[in-house]
């Protein structure tokens, strides 16, 4: 029988994460997001994840003021600074983390490198396919 406090996030996270340089325009921010049928992509700066670009930063930021800004560089909308997480951080805790700033993602990084993400819907998918009563 497994405990989820014991679950560490390498074991959750999902790798490769699909990025986008901060110099792209938002609108290849989109075309990536619906061509891989994922919810966000982060931004990367000289390599290194500097922000993440999200649904919610279309809607929000985007979409709802003025549908021109398409072309505009992703760097400009992305949400930032990056909250991230190492991959020896508890599920539990890194449900906590995400519970607390209200995200639903969390890029896991070492030493500055980029080494995947964990989501909401990871953390819910590794607790139903639990044999704990939760």
């Amino acid at each position: 029988m497994r405990d989820e406090t014991l679950i560490k996030v390498r074991d959750v996270m999902v790798s490769p994460v699909i990025t986008i340089d901060a110099e792209e325009t938002v609108e290849e921010a989109c075309r990536i997001m619906g061509e891989k049928h994922i919810g966000s992509v982060i931004v990367t700066e000289g390599g290194k994840p500097s922000g993440i670009f999200t649904e919610r930063d279309l809607l929000t930021k985007i979409l709802l003021k003025d549908h021109s800004l398409i072309k505009e560089k992703v760097k400009n909308f992305m949400s930032s600074p990056l909250t991230v997480i190492t991959p020896d951080f508890e599920l539990k805790e890194a449900a906590r983390v995400m519970t607390q700033l209200k995200i639903r993602r969390l890029p896991v990084v070492h030493k500055d490198q980029l080494l995947g993400i964990i989501t909401s819907a990871d953390i819910t998918r590794v607790i139903g396919e639990s044999p704990l009563n939760i």
